[in-house]
């Protein structure tokens, strides 16, 4: 079954890093390369942080992605399915790029059993 919440957008553009979030608190994390997905007290991931994200972004999507672009997200989605040995993520992010409304549909890795550490 796949879930799919709205995420609160962070952007810092100094660094470069986007944080896309929900709610939930989190207890724990797991960083693969330069995403950092963020878990809640019940394993679920509840949050994701992309570094270096217009680098990343850019090459993910095959478009030029800005820090501009970035600072001004318009909407983002976090889907989740929980496959037998992967965990699949699709961050779905609304922007503007030359006046234009374009949907990034940014892949996400994250192994399905995750062991999550006080």
């Amino acid at each position: 079954m796949t879930t799919t919440k709205d995420a609160r957008i962070d952007y810092d553009y100094k660094n470069d890093i986007l944080y896309l979030y929900t709610d939930e608190k989190v207890k724990d994390s797991l960083q693969i390369e330069n995403f950092v997905i963020d878990f809640s007290q019940n394993n679920k991931i509840v949050a994701v942080e992309v570094l270096d994200a217009s680098m990343i972004l850019s090459e993910l999507s095959q478009a030029n992605i800005t820090k501009d672009a970035l600072s001004k997200i318009e909407s983002a989605t976090m889907s989740i399915y929980q496959g037998k040995e992967l965990i699949y993520i699709l961050l779905v992010i609304r922007l503007s790029i030359n006046q234009e409304s374009i949907d990034l549909r940014i892949p996400v890795p994250a192994p399905a059993n995750v062991s999550v550490v006080a």
